[in-house]
């Protein structure tokens, strides 16, 4: 087992590596000390082991006393106010000396906060003058013109890669790019010339566990020296871990010192790639031997990782930018095509070679249930046909879905691989949705790896442990069932595609929508005028039948028989309730027809009007109108607003069997527009027949036992609260006892009269 250098007392196992708590290792890398301050006055709490090699005084002659007490600014600064502002890193590295014999006599002090601790860390440097401001910052800002003016993306990483060699004087600076499963890909490399390259080369996901990437997002630049540092412990353990995320000298993993030994690297640093807040990819940074670095030259590295970082998005999107545009012209002219069918499934048909260019694919399938349409190479319809019950299942109304290895999501699709290994979906949502799909067949690849990835550890020389492995020689993979990969843009331009369809859908429903609407109201305007004419007219003819009738039975009836007599009857009744019949459809017809007369109305007052006009019945039965409070003032037409009162109120005290019946009219102006209602303690309605209150001479179950009508009342009170730009509607318990509620959405709410 190797000498630790993560935390203590842990060795090289990969069973652990996963869950090792990398940013709290209890101890540090000793080119450097470290101190744990209390903030507020600056006492040194713990302590490296190593401080006595830069103060000249060892642990127990630091501990419990001011750090100030043992380095002093080497240029007059405020040392003190600086540790104690809010972010004392933001003048980093502070310029000190030691005041012990001994001790360094020049260092940087890198300071920052870790939760409630403020830390110190002490680094030894050569006198003023080795490293210059000015020769680092004109390295820098060569280094990011020339990073800036690259082509593409690929030309800045390399670019990236050739200054921060030159910078460093590192042996090797590679960019690292990670792909969606964590594996990386070396794409940019500056090298010396006699070490091997490692550019092409993809590395497992299991060289950077996730917590190392954790903490790449966190921390831009981690940097070893030498991997064969002695760590040193920090002294008293503290209670709670300390937070060494954002240290300089943090001791690192054994796996990982482990691993750049066994790769033949004596020193490494690392900068961290980040695009729009996601570990894109590192610029790893390998030495033969020890290296140390100022944390001049740091800066300098993890500022050019910070610009390439903001250049990813940029020139990412600049080289996609005219095949997006393409894209974009080529899913305009589908849609301009589709929108000439009827049929979205015919046009798309018809645009199939379009379509398979928009994905670069050659084969597309249109699923709707049972029908399935194959374009270019593509399975056969009973494969597309399970395709499709797969999709519903798995995909559902997802809009956009993608794999290159569709057998690796369901191995039953291995049968289908020569024409259909990578999809690319887009889903249609409608009652049941449809997709539309582009294939792609198998491309049998070879990856070259940087050692086997089906063996990112091997057994240690003891048998009983796991470390990383030792060979990083080029070993090719196969890959089988599995298509090229689709781009970004491709996706993107599907899922603009699907966006497209779903408006041109959705703006045929509403035309269509709009068409059936505006024929259903000539049709009913058309129907009403009919009936208006046809109740009109008829009047006269029922008046003399039902006159003539009569004429008959006065002068003549004596000298007809019994039956005679009774038919002459009927044809009178008859007469009489078709005339009544008519009377409703006239008056059904008129309120649809003729203007209302719209005011501003006391409704008090037109209660008052119908309980005069329903005196007689109100006595005759003994029931009572109750208002708990006045009613407001609304603008309606009065005459027609009495009438729908008038004609719930009836209804309220004819379908009652209470020997107490009463009806109450009140409102609730909390809504907008009011609520009015009409509430009554009578029989009720079924509730399987409230769906025929408002038609047209419908007549309820229950209407027989409490007299005849002809069920027209309900249905002309609906037509003048719709005259209104209202609603109505019942609400009637099992219990007994209807509630109509209605709305006047010409009226304002009480409040703001």
């Amino acid at each position: 087992m190797m000498q630790g250098h993560g935390g203590r007392g842990q060795g090289v196992d990969l069973t652990n590596c996963a869950v090792e708590p990398i940013h709290i290792p209890g101890r540090i890398q000793p080119h450097g000390a470290l101190l744990a301050l209390s903030p507020g006055d600056l006492v040194v709490r713990h302590v490296s082991l190593n401080v006595g090699a830069v103060l000249g005084s060892g642990p127990e002659g630091v501990l419990g006393r001011p750090l100030l007490d043992f380095i002093a600014p080497l240029a007059g600064e405020d040392l003190e106010s600086i540790l104690r502002s809010p972010d004392p890193g933001a003048l980093n590295p502070l310029k000190v000396t030691a005041r012990g014999e001994g001790a360094a006599a020049w260092l940087d002090a890198i300071a920052h906060r870790a939760g409630e601790r403020l830390i110190v860390e002490l680094e030894p440097l050569g006198p003023p003058g080795d490293v210059s401001f000015s020769s680092v910052y004109r390295a820098i800002h060569a280094a990011i013109e020339r990073i800036q003016s690259a082509d593409g993306l690929f030309d800045a990483c390399e670019a990236t890669a050739e200054e921060i060699k030159r910078l460093t004087g590192y042996d090797r600076v590679m960019i690292y790019r990670f792909d969606r499963d964590w594996n990386g890909e070396v794409i940019a490399e500056a090298r010396a010339a006699d070490i091997e390259p490692y550019l092409g080369l993809r590395y497992p996901a299991s060289d950077i566990p996730p917590q190392a990437r954790e903490l790449y997002l966190r921390n831009w630049l981690r940097i070893i020296p030498d991997v064969d540092y002695r760590p040193s412990d920090i002294v008293p353990s503290p209670e709670a871990p300390i937070d060494l995320s954002f240290s300089q000298l943090r001791s690192v993993s054994p796996m990982h010192i482990q691993y750049l030994k066994n790769m033949g690297v004596g020193a490494s640093m690392s900068v961290s790639l980040i695009r729009e807040g996601v570990l894109w990819g590192l610029i790893a940074c390998h030495h033969r031997t020890a290296r140390p670095l100022s944390f001049e030259i740091r800066q300098g590295c993890e500022l050019c990782g910070r610009f390439l970082s903001i250049q990813l998005a940029a020139k990412e999107k600049l080289e996609d930018r005219g095949h997006k545009q393409a894209l974009k012209a080529l899913s305009d002219e589908i849609v301009a095509a589709v929108s000439q069918r009827e049929d979205l499934m015919v046009g798309l048909a018809e645009s199939a070679g379009a379509l398979m260019r928009l994905a670069d694919a050659p084969g597309l399938a249109l699923l709707h249930g049972e029908e399935a349409t194959a374009l270019g190479a593509a399975p056969a319809p009973d494969e597309l046909r399970r395709l499709y019950a797969w999709l519903r299942r798995t995909v559902a109304d997802r809009p956009v879905f993608h794999a290159e290895s569709l057998s690796r999501v369901d191995p039953d699709f291995a049968r289908i691989k020569d024409v259909a290994s990578g999809v690319l979906c887009i889903s249609i949502p409608e009652p049941e949705p449809w997709y539309v799909v582009w294939l792609r067949p198998e491309v049998i690849q070879t990856v070259s790896w940087g050692g086997n990835p089906e063996k990112p550890v091997e057994s240690t020389a003891e048998g009983a442990l796991l470390g990383p492995r030792r060979s990083f020689a080029l070993w090719k993979q196969v890959v089988e069932q599995t298509a090229v990969a689709w781009k970004p843009a491709e996706i993107e331009a599907a899922e603009l595609l699907r966006r497209a369809l779903i408006e041109l859908d959705l703006t045929r429903q509403v035309e269509r929508e709009r068409a059936a609407r505006a024929a259903a109201e000539r049709s009913n305007a058309e129907l009403e005028q009919f009936g208006y004419i046809v109740a009109h007219d008829l009047k006269e003819p029922i008046r003399g039948i039902k006159s003539f009738s009569t004429f008959v039975m006065e002068d003549d009836g004596a000298a007809l028989s019994a039956e005679s007599q009774g038919y002459l009857r009927r044809i009178g009744d008859l007469a009489g309730s078709t005339m009544e019949l008519i009377n409703s459809l006239y008056e059904y017809s008129r309120v649809g027809n003729v203007d209302f007369s719209f005011g501003e109305v006391d409704l008090s007052e037109v209660l008052a009007d119908v309980e005069r006009r329903l005196s007689g019945s109100l006595l005759q039965r003994g029931a009572e109108i109750r208002a708990p409070r006045r009613l407001p003032r609304v603008v309606c037409d009065r005459i027609r607003i009495g009438e729908v009162l008038a004609n719930l109120i009836s209804n309220g005290l004819k379908y009652n069997a209470s020997p107490n019946p009463w009806v109450e009219v009140g409102f609730d102006e909390r809504s907008e527009p009011t609520v009015f209602y009409v509430r009554d303690n009578g029989v009720g309605i079924p509730a399987d027949e409230r769906h025929r209150l408002f038609t047209m001479f419908e007549r309820l179950s229950t209407a027989a036992q409490y007299g005849e009508g002809t069920g027209s009342g309900l249905a002309i009170t609906q037509r003048i609260v719709e005259r209104h730009k209202g609603k109505i509607w019942a609400d009637s318990p099992p219990t007994g006892g209807t509630t109509f509620y209605f709305t006047l959405a010409e009226a304002p709410p009480p409040a703001s009269r």
